[in-house]
């Protein structure tokens, strides 16, 4: 029997407005769930309960279950879906407390993150096992057609990284720039997602593709609405710490809009704000509203929801000549999950 906390780890912080979605893939995420338990589990007592702890901070599982739907969608999951599904979810749980390590984050689901708890040290290295147990998962796959995949999606999600470490404080970045650091930091993930989910299930490359292209621009999506909840939301809602993206100096899409938009004085009241010697939380909650009394976040909703659209797009061409009621359902919550996403608040 699992311990208590182990299952608390693997639970899944399904939202009511998903929970038929969850539903119809209960029993494979229950299968994913177990591959994830499994690899909680270690001999040291201390580095056990990290692990557990780290995943306690995850939350909607979006990754498996996008993988799991599409798989679903195109036929019937498999043993082979479960471990990438696991898997994925473990470079996505590292890659959050690597974030939350480089943004200074205190919150996360409303506990404190893994860098709070224990400290940074501790954080980066579990970030690193979590990354480790994920490539056994994916060689016991043994599907050697997976392995680029993965590999792909972890290095594009490093570089996201990286690139967006390198622009803070680049009160320059352009729409180009920011488009890269997305692709890479959220989207890649959820596109190998949603890819693995249809070839797995033997699909053609043309559906195939499809699907990939649907997770790309759902990652897209997704982090911009997060870059928006960020500037709008507020910590008890999103369970999580915000306004960090303006406090480092980081230009999202919003800003990025704005600069290019607003009125020379508007834009010059902003960066010098920005630019402060000074600069701090008092500074950056004023940038904060002059960027809210602005067209921009507006922007960057459509932006996302434009994106969204044509997710839900690829899903109808997809569809078409489909009759098996199980595969109509998988598509019909995959369309939901995207409908979420541009309807969400935390």
């Amino acid at each position: 029997m699992a311990h208590p906390e182990e299952r608390a780890a693997a639970a899944v912080a399904a939202p009511a407005e998903l929970a038929s979605v969850y539903r119809l893939a209960e029993s494979d995420l229950a299968q994913v769930g177990k591959f994830i338990l499994d690899r909680l589990t270690n001999a040291d007592a201390t580095i056990g309960e990290i692990l557990r702890y780290s995943f306690r901070l995850g939350g909607k599982r979006l990754r498996p279950l996008l993988l799991i739907l599409a798989a679903r969608a195109c036929g019937r999951p498999t043993r082979e879906h479960y471990l990438c599904a696991a898997a994925l979810e473990m470079i996505h749980t590292g890659s959050l407390v690597h974030d939350d390590i480089l943004d200074g984050a205190r919150f996360r689901r409303h506990l404190e993150t893994l860098n709070l708890h224990w400290d940074s040290h501790f954080a980066v290295l579990a970030g690193d096992l979590l990354l480790t147990k994920a490539i056994t998962l994916i060689t016991e796959c043994g599907r050697p057609e997976v392995y680029p995949i993965v590999a792909d999606a972890c290095r594009r999600t490093c570089e996201g990284e990286l690139l967006q470490v390198s622009c803070q404080g680049r009160l320059d970045l352009t729409r180009a720039e920011y488009d890269r650091i997305i692709e890479g930091k959220t989207a890649a993930l959820l596109e190998a997602s949603c890819r693995l989910g249809a070839l797995l299930a033997g699909q053609s490359e043309g559906a195939v593709g499809l699907f990939t292209r649907f997770g790309r621009a759902l990652g897209m999506a997704f982090q911009i609405f997060d870059d928006v909840l960020d500037l709008t939301g507020t910590d008890a809602e999103t369970g999580k710490t915000l306004g960090t993206d303006l406090l480092n100096r980081k230009l999202t899409l919003p800003a990025i809009h704005f600069l290019q938009t607003a009125p020379e004085s508007e834009t010059s009241a902003f960066l010098d704000l920005l630019r402060a010697e000074s600069f701090g939380p008092d500074e950056a909650e004023k940038a904060r509203r002059i960027l809210l009394a602005s067209r921009s976040v507006d922007y960057a909703r459509r932006t996302a929801l434009d994106m969204v659209r044509g997710a839900v797009d690829l899903l109808e061409e997809f569809r078409r000549g489909i009759t098996d009621q199980d595969r109509l359902a998988a598509l019909d919550s995959l369309r939901r999950i995207a409908e979420f996403i541009a309807d969400r608040n935390k």
